[in-house]
């Protein structure tokens, strides 16, 4: 209409060109990592989203072919994006289990010690770094909480291309030579701080909270470790039991089988039977059973310290140390009890779960309280189909927010959370009773092994000479065979009943260790 004055219509404003952007770095989904450089996600509908290298946009009817819109970035911006600390993910560690026959045969044998497998535990034990996983979990919520005492920023900013539908119906309704522009093209943008002040308590709670957590977890690390390293002193004696018990009953059939070539010989010099040849050879039979049974508890003892230390499944674990008593315990029962109350992270636990408890208490109190934040916001403005630059603003304020009345959920809350701190106290009741009975049972334990080393010490060599007596009593022809095998089988007593003393005492050390933290 403009024409008909005989006036130029000017052309209308058109839409700012924007190129192809490039993602680089920037995640599209919060489920897509940070790092990748090539993504491509389709929705399945018919207005799609095909995200690749450069951003493709598809929003048309579907009776006409999809229009392309590109986005595209200056490159001095994109190198300003990509250089933008944004959290970064840890990439994937690949999980790998065996397919092959030979990734899972021993191949060999490799002797250790008890330190050495105590060290290689810390390193290697998968319950301790699950641990220490959730150690460094706790650390990063902890940081998470103390950042509810900073002020945040956010920046936005929009840019709209309109033509509006209204405005041309309005043109058509008015006067001839009376028109106005139907486009517009606003830009806003807007910098805005927020800034809590005081929040009746709630925030330093919360982080309060966070840090006792994060202690509790230490704690259930040191518990952790200490249970493993108990777990791997266990293991490697029951390897060394394994292997003394083999010992023994390799002996118990070699000499099982020097009594049947006696007897043998016995009665083919026709001064022995046929009865005390049947015997040696069921005793012979028993022996080797005893030998099978041992062989297999022996591999039995390896392949369990290999799991505890996750070690390569190729390689059979031997124990290098010498079976002997380890230094006795130099404390009283009393003295041990008092360092145990003192050291184990058990009560250590039960004593920051109530402290949580309270903290938590506080926190829900405090969201009934006045809440104070300040805020300042910068606002930009510039409408591209109109002539006048860009125009700026502010506006600074505070904030007062009161919650006069929640129906009582505050108050629920806090009666949850006083039955948790109940129930921390009653469990450190009942943990500090449960350590003092786990000092007093090792400490009674040990001793009655170390007495009775001393007595199965004497026990073996009594018993060695019995049996020398009887192969001599024997061969000159004024003993039998039945004394010699019960005298055989007295040897082989003594040899186990001395073993599992020296064992047993070493492990009531380890657990009297354990139970006063000091393994």
């Amino acid at each position: 209409m403009a024409a008909s004055c005989g006036q130029p219509t000017p052309n209308p404003p058109q839409p700012l060109p924007l190129l192809a952007a490039s993602i680089r770095e920037i995640p599209v989904l919060p489920t897509l990592p940070v790092g990748i450089t090539s993504l491509e996600v389709d929705t399945g509908f018919a207005p799609g989203v095909i995200i690749s290298d450069q951003l493709d946009l598809r929003d048309a009817p579907l009776s006409v072919p999809p229009a392309s819109v590109r986005l595209s970035l200056p490159a001095h911006a994109q190198e300003w994006v990509a250089s933008l600390p944004l959290p970064q993910v840890r990439p994937e560690r690949p999980l790998v289990v065996p397919k092959l026959p030979a990734q899972v045969r021993p191949e060999r044998s490799q002797g250790v010690s008890l330190t050495e497998v105590l060290e290689l535990a810390g390193r290697t034990n998968r319950t301790i770094q699950d641990a220490r996983i959730a150690v460094a979990r706790l650390q990063a919520e902890v940081r998470e909480s103390e950042s509810a005492r900073s002020p945040s920023i956010t920046a936005r900013l929009d840019y709209t291309f309109n033509d509006s539908a209204s405005a041309r119906l309005s043109n058509i309704a008015s006067p001839p030579g009376i028109s106005r522009d139907t486009i517009s093209q606003p830009l806003n943008g807007s910098l805005q701080l927020d800034y809590n002040i005081f929040s009746a308590g709630g925030v330093d709670a919360n982080i309060r909270v966070q840090e006792s957590r994060l202690r509790i977890a230490e704690t259930e690390l040191n518990r952790v470790t200490q249970q493993v390293r108990l777990e791997v002193v266990t293991a490697y004696y029951t390897l060394q039991n394994a292997d003394e018990t083999l010992r023994i009953r390799q002996k118990q059939v070699e000499n099982a089988e020097q009594s049947l070539r006696d007897t043998q010989a016995l009665e083919r010099a026709g001064v022995g039977t046929k009865f005390d040849v049947l015997q040696s050879e069921v005793q012979l039979a028993n022996a080797r059973q005893e030998l099978l049974n041992a062989q297999s508890a022996q591999l039995i003892a390896r392949r369990d310290l290999a799991r505890i230390l996750d070690f390569a499944p190729t390689v059979e674990l031997t124990a290098a140390d010498k079976i002997e008593p380890v230094v006795p315990w130099r404390l009283g029962v009393e003295d041990s009890i008092i360092l145990a109350v003192r050291n184990r992270a058990e009560l250590d636990r039960r004593r920051l779960e109530r402290q949580v408890a309270q903290d938590r208490a506080i926190a829900a109190i405090s969201t009934i309280q006045p809440q104070v934040n300040l805020f300042a916001t910068l606002d930009l403005l510039d409408d591209f189909s109109t002539i006048g630059g860009i125009a700026s603003g502010y506006r600074l304020g505070a904030r007062l927010e009161w919650r006069l009345f929640d129906g009582g959920r505050v108050q629920a809350q806090v009666d949850q959370f006083t039955s948790d701190a109940q129930l921390a106290e009653n469990q450190f009741e009942s943990a500090a009773r449960q350590i003092r009975f786990e000092v007093e049972q090792s400490f009674l334990t040990a001793q009655s092994r170390r007495q009775q080393i001393d007595t199965a010490r004497i026990a073996q060599q009594q018993a060695i000479e019995a049996l020398r007596l009887a192969r001599l009593r024997l061969s000159a022809g004024v003993g039998t065979q039945t004394e010699v095998i019960q005298a055989e089988r007295d040897v082989t007593q003594a040899e186990v009943n001395l073993l599992q003393a020296v064992i047993g005492f070493n492990q009531a050390i380890a657990n009297l260790e354990r139970a006063t933290s000091g393994l």
